[in-house]
């Protein structure tokens, strides 16, 4: 991963009516890293990928990949494959015609897409299904199709909509495995989306938080659990206490803090959020932030 941006979202407004989905997103997404956006149902997170992808238009705003205004660019010239929740498999397909099916459609010579097929059903380890209909597979054996279709064509970004929710939780623990490692062997760029915080913070480099159409934070998953910016993130990762404190006593050192629940004695950094009149959350692993 590099500090270089792959993917920018300037100023990026999304309206359904008088319905705003999406309000004024301003961030990067990096060349080469594993990005998840987090939020609840209804948060605005799909419709982000929606709009990167081409299937949604932004109201407002802009988006550009690697430099290139995408607003205008049509889906089918865009290199932004998606894997979706449903998996969007074609059922009458044999593994093999789902994969190639891209580069059939890029008008990729029979032979070459012979070679980069078997490239990618040897690297999923689904070579001795390649004849097999998808819809005779395991879950597990279809997210390895769709993979293996949305990679083959090469893409510098790979979008994914909640691509684990149907997997049982074992079968999502070894998937979360592949998917990591497959990032960082190929050094592409993922946008992940979820609502499961164990799957964005296991997986990630930088979690995207959201909240009605907002983004409420974005940062690695450690600075986002142990410093939460504002009182809807620290509620959504759980285990959070929130209290309002005044500091009442400081020495250069520490802090103490007077609060309802008691005096809290934390390091300077700590506290200079009450000062701007914020409140105070408590991690029981993590002590305050």
């Amino acid at each position: 991963m590099t500090d270089k941006a792959l993917v920018v979202f300037d100023g990026v407004v999304k309206r359904f009516g008088s319905f705003v989905a999406v309000e004024k997103m301003n961030f990067e997404i990096r060349k080469g890293e594993f990005l998840a956006i987090m939020g609840s149902s209804g948060c605005g997170k799909t419709t982000t990928l929606r709009m990167l992808a081409g299937l949604d238009a932004p109201s407002e705003g802009e988006i550009r990949l690697a430099g290139k205004r995408l607003n205008d660019l049509p889906t089918w010239r865009r290199d932004t494959p998606m894997v979706w929740q449903s998996l969007a498999l074609f059922p009458f397909l044999t593994v093999r015609e789902n994969i190639e099916f891209s580069l059939r459609m890029r008008g990729v010579e029979k032979t070459e897409r012979r070679q980069r097929v078997d490239k990618w059903l040897e690297r999923m380890q689904i070579t001795e299904f390649a004849d097999r209909n998808v819809a005779h597979l395991s879950g597990g054996q279809r997210q390895r199709v769709a993979l293996a279709r949305s990679l083959v064509t090469e893409p510098e970004i790979l979008l994914l909509d909640e691509p684990l929710s149907a997997l049982d939780a074992h079968l999502k623990v070894r998937m979360q495995t592949v998917l990591s490692n497959l990032q960082r062997e190929l050094g592409i760029t993922f946008v992940y989306v979820t609502h499961s915080q164990s799957e964005a913070f296991s997986m990630a480099d930088r979690v995207v938080i959201m909240s009605r159409g907002r983004i409420e934070q974005i940062g690695n998953p450690q600075e986002i659990y142990r410093a939460p910016r504002t009182k809807f993130v620290a509620e959504f990762l759980g285990s959070s206490n929130i209290f309002a404190g005044n500091v009442s006593y400081a020495n250069g050192q520490s802090v103490k803090i007077a609060t309802p629940a008691g005096e809290f004695i934390v390091p300077p950094n700590a506290a200079k959020p009450l000062a701007k009149g914020r409140q105070l959350s408590w991690f029981p692993t993590t002590g305050c932030n």
